[in-house]
């Protein structure tokens, strides 16, 4: 929103949800100033009058349920948007773990060939686990930004973001019998059944992927 904004045309002529967007908008990238955080090359789009002229709009019984319900709507994305970074950084962690007892199970361990194999299997099928759960909780919430007709675009910035640092060249080395091969988690797909439960269970959607 880097266009200077109208306020006196979008105070009497926008809709309450163009309003609302603009406000929290507005808000989200003040917190993040507040708090200290990056923001990049976004710009607070209201003065602090503009922004007050603008919440105060909210008059009517009708714009009033328009601001609640996308105040609550902000408040629950940022909320997921939090969850999905914890979800980033604890696949990152499994991602250095892994890299590192799969060297102590080649060089340190000693014992069956088979058992050293199996091993490093499990512990492939456990990073595997927390990319694809970072991977499937991402895709989930893109889908009900788009659903939700949530619009911040600083906030989705950030999501999307986070979905870049998860499809870098995250390079894993394995062992398939005498053969030590490298692998990428770029090839991992999510599960629509699992973007489905998410949906259901986090976001209360129901939701079916087109054929």
């Amino acid at each position: 929103m880097s266009k200077k904004i109208d306020i006196n045309k979008l105070l009497s002529t926008g809709s309450a949800k163009q309003r609302a967007v603009l406000l929290f908008y507005h808000f989200n990238l003040k917190e993040a100033i507040d708090k200290g955080i990056d923001i990049g090359s976004e710009k607070l789009p209201l003065t602090d009058t503009e922004a007050q002229a603008l919440f105060n709009s909210f008059t009517s019984v009708k714009d009033v349920k328009v601001y609640n319900d996308y105040r609550a709507l902000n408040i629950e994305v940022i909320g997921a948007m939090k969850w999905l970074l914890q979800l980033v950084k604890t696949f990152e962690t499994e991602y250095w773990k892994y890299n590192a007892l799969f060297l102590q199970n080649k060089y340190v361990f000693t014992g069956d060939k088979y058992l050293k194999e199996k091993y490093t299997n499990t512990l492939e099928e456990i990073l595997i686990y927390h990319y694809s759960t970072a991977l499937e909780y991402y895709t989930a919430l893109k889908i009900y930004i788009k659903e939700s007709g949530y619009r911040d675009k600083f906030v989705i910035g950030n999501i999307d973001r986070m979905y870049k640092a998860l499809k870098s060249e995250w390079i894993y080395p394995t062992q398939i019998g005498d053969k030590e091969i490298a692998q990428s988690l770029e090839d991992v797909e999510p599960d629509e059944d699992e973007i489905k439960n998410i949906l259901k269970i986090e976001f209360n959607l129901e939701y079916e992927t087109e054929e």
